[in-house]
Parts: structure tokens; sequence; C-alpha cells
């Protein structure tokens, strides 16, 4: 994504949900300073071969997740499927069984599950941004060779996908690189958020104010996203769940 197209989306998004630029572009810097001794060339080209011509499922955290991974599992072509995990997506696939090949995040999900998919083979792209500045920090020192990932101008070693939410933001990744086909699945946009968002949740809860917007914004980029592209895509219908925490 070239960031003089992206700018303006990112001016809506900041003015949305009055975020500090500034603090984003502290974020990329951070991160930049934290990956500069790792070349993320090969990263990049393992990337563009794990997707390319193939089909690809990104899994958003939301709580029809478990019902379609299971059904994804019922395929003819699932062992030849390659699944994205958005941040916290990557406990429920590691709880499956599931093979997760890529995971975009921001750190929010289960640190533990995350290390043990990439200890597993999965690529990870971390996301630097104003809010998680301390997680950067502390986590991405030990997560060894990882790509950067950023919401504002782009350096040498943060890239600029597109996207703001991981969930959305790993679909701008995945459209990148030519994949044959996209499914979309745990991408619910509504008011129920997936227990694998947070650790700290044990059952599904209700999305607060601001994360509301949030998924706005994630189904507003992605409409925009497959607007623009050819490649074909399925999303996976909600499941309506009562079993919903405070």
């Amino acid at each position: 994504m070239n960031w003089i197209e992206w700018q303006p989306i990112y001016e809506d998004i900041v003015r949305r949900l009055n975020l500090d630029p500034k603090k984003d572009i502290q974020a990329t810097q951070l991160l930049t300073e934290l990956l500069i001794e790792v070349d993320p060339e090969p990263i990049l080209h393992q990337l563009e071969n794990q997707i390319k011509d193939r089909m690809v499922v990104i899994c958003g955290a939301g709580p029809s997740l478990e019902t379609h991974v299971k059904m994804l599992k019922e395929r003819s072509d699932y062992q030849d499927l390659v699944f994205v995990a958005a941040d916290g997506a990557v406990s429920l696939l590691l709880e499956q069984n599931c093979p997760c090949d890529l995971i975009v995040t921001d750190l929010d999900g289960d640190l533990n599950h995350i290390k043990q998919a990439t200890q597993n083979g999965a690529i990870l792209i971390v996301h630097g941004h104003g809010d998680n500045m301390d997680k950067i920090q502390e986590i991405v020192p030990n997560l060894g060779l990882v790509l950067g990932s950023t919401q504002v101008e782009p350096t040498e070693r943060v890239f600029l996908w597109g996207g703001f939410t991981d969930g959305d933001r790993a679909c701008y990744v995945v459209t990148t690189y030519a994949p044959k086909g996209i499914i979309l699945a745990g991408m619910d946009f509504g008011k129920i958020v997936g227990k694998w968002s947070k650790p700290s949740h044990e059952s599904h809860f209700q999305a607060p104010r601001r994360k509301l917007v949030k998924l706005e914004i994630a189904y507003d980029l992605i409409t925009t996203l497959f607007d623009r592209t050819d490649i074909p895509y399925t999303i996976l219908e909600s499941v309506p769940r009562t079993d919903v925490g405070e």
C-alpha cells in the first residue's frame, strides 16, 4: 500500500477514534529500531510463496470462529488451505489442531500461543501503534525473525500493507500476494466479541463502544478492499451466540 494512497484513509480513522498520529509514528520508529538486525527480504519472499495462487482462510477472533473452523476442516481441500490468524484467533487454531501459517498481531492475543505457533512455523507480522509500545519494547526482542507493520508512513523495516485492525490488516496483507481465493472465517462484525480476542476473557463478551467503532472501520476497509480486487472471496455467515458473558 502506497502511503499517499493510504494517508487520507488513515486520517479518517484518526478522526473517528481520536488517535494521536505522533504516537503511531513513535511506535513505528521503536519497532524499526528493534528489527534493525532482521533482514525482512527472506521473510517477505516466504510470505509471498505461502500465499500466491493458494486458497487462504483469514480467521478473525469473532464468536463464529470455532464453528467456521470445524466446517472448514470437513472440506476435501482442507490440507491445501493456508490459515491466517488475526491475533487471538491463533488460540482457537491451536485448540482445534488446525494449521496456522501466518499471524497478524498487535500483541493483544495470548502471547504463549503466538510463540507456540511461530515455533511451529507460522510467519509473524507484528503491528506497531500508539497504544502498544510497552508490549513492543518488552516482547518483540524475544520473538526472533518477524516482520513489522504500521498504519503510518513505513520505514525500511516496518511495512505498510493497509488495514487498521488485525483482521482487516490481514486481508490487506493477503491480497498483496495474489492468492487464488480468500475465505473470511470468524469475521462477525457484530456486537459480540469472541473470547479469543483477549486472554483475560473466558467467554464471548459485549463489545464496548470503542470496539464497535473499530469493527465498523474494519468492515468498511474490507468492503472497500474487495470492491477493488478481482480475487474471489467468501465471508462465512455469522452464527448466533448465547454463551456471552458480561
